[in-house]
């Protein structure tokens, strides 16, 4: 899995890198139903209100056959932020996981 992270009007701190590393090991772990071949691509972009203080955190992943999953949450404190994104990232890859087990199952019994 390719994994982009870019920041604006924010700098990279090791607390941050530490909250990214938690939850993208987490969805690692939800990707294994891919096989490795395929091409799934995480990228993050978190950004800082330069006005005031609140922060952004869009999340997509591009997975096989062109399916896109998408997360874009704001919160004051920029883990909450990035917390949300990941939760709702892993939400809708349940449904993606689940849809996909159910195609294999009805393939699986026409034979």
């Amino acid at each position: 899995m390719k994994v982009e992270i870019s920041f604006k009007y924010l700098k990279k701190s090791s607390f941050v890198n530490s909250v990214l590393d938690s939850d993208i090991e987490k969805i690692k772990r939800k990707l294994q139903i891919f096989k490795k071949d395929d091409p799934v691509h995480l990228s993050v972009h978190i950004e800082k209100n330069p006005h005031k203080e609140e922060y952004y955190c869009r999340s997509h992943i591009y997975l096989p056959k062109a399916k896109t999953i998408v997360a874009n949450e704001k919160s004051r404190n920029v883990t909450a932020a990035i917390n949300k994104s990941f939760r709702g990232l892993s939400r809708q890859l349940a449904k993606v996981k689940t849809k996909l087990e159910k195609h294999l199952q009805k393939k699986r019994t026409r034979r």
